[in-house]
């Protein structure tokens, strides 16, 4: 038997994205490394950078930084974010959710300097580490990430992080894969990606309708089904998560399906979740 814990939630603004694998189209330009774009810019700068001290005590921070979170439905969007210094090694997915070609450009918007232009294709994702290109790092700054469709609207989900070294470039905290509403018929399905080596989740799953609601969850190219009819009460919430349903070493990677069912209702409802590389990360 599933134990879940229910528990009332507010719910404030979206976190995003979604994730990982599928084809990645090439890249149309890709500017070359110089060694003023090195992660490091000083010996004297890599050592001290983010440390503070409390007497004779050094705190060392964190390897990495979360820089970009961004989920975008309109036209020519701009996500901007800022590398500190020592921190140049920069990991980036995208997704584009939309039926066109989207096209991006990373530019260091205080020197001017655009590092790369890139693609995806309709519905395609895009990872991208800056170690492949400039093995030294970026240069510390502000960014800006423009983004455009041709003319049309852009879909995109994005997230990045940042890291004193290319090893250290992973996510310190869960990262959102999905946060909509939804509504529409009895049967209702929407869906969010699970990257490889992002097997924890939690999901919070809220049941605005005066009616009681089903939930599935269902991996889509196994179509193993990891939530299977979980009743919702009315105006309820209900938090998911894959550790606390015997999935101690987290789910698989891919494409996952939710599904609403209402019955002879309509459904009406809000989920919301993140992945995480450990189980704290989703805690």
């Amino acid at each position: 038997m599933i134990f879940l814990k229910k528990k009332k939630i507010f719910f404030s603004s979206a976190l995003s994205i979604s994730l990982l694998g599928a084809v990645v189209v090439p890249s149309v330009i890709c500017a070359s490394s110089d060694a003023s774009d090195s992660a490091n810019t000083s010996s004297i700068a890599t050592k001290n950078a983010g440390k503070s001290t409390t007497g004779d005590q050094v705190i060392t921070p964190r390897k990495s930084r979360d820089v970009i979170d961004d989920i975008f439905d309109k036209k020519d969007p701009v996500s901007r974010f800022v590398l500190d210094p020592g921190y140049g090694h920069l990991k980036f997915f995208a997704k584009n959710r939309g039926g066109s070609t989207i096209t991006f450009s990373l530019v260091h918007t205080d020197s001017g300097k655009q590092y790369i232009v890139k693609t995806i294709g309709a519905h395609k994702k895009l990872l991208w580490e800056s170690v492949n290109s400039f093995s030294q790092g970026l240069r510390s700054g502000n960014y800006e990430i423009q983004w455009r469709a041709g003319g049309d609207i852009v879909h995109v989900t994005a997230w990045g992080v940042s890291g004193t070294d290319s090893a250290k470039v992973t996510s310190q905290r869960g990262i959102g894969v999905i946060d909509v509403r939804i509504s529409g018929g009895a049967t209702v399905a929407t869906s969010f990606d699970i990257p490889k080596g992002h097997g924890h989740v939690k999901l919070s799953i809220k049941n605005y309708s005066d009616h009681p609601v089903k939930v599935s969850l269902t991996h889509d190219g196994s179509n193993k089904e990891y939530i299977s009819a979980l009743p919702i009460a009315p105006h309820d919430t209900v938090i998911w998560r894959s550790t606390d349903e015997g999935y101690s070493s987290g789910m698989r990677s891919g494409h996952y399906i939710l599904q609403w069912r209402g019955a002879d209702y309509k459904v009406d409802g809000h989920v919301w979740g993140v992945v995480g590389t450990q189980p704290a990360d989703v805690q």
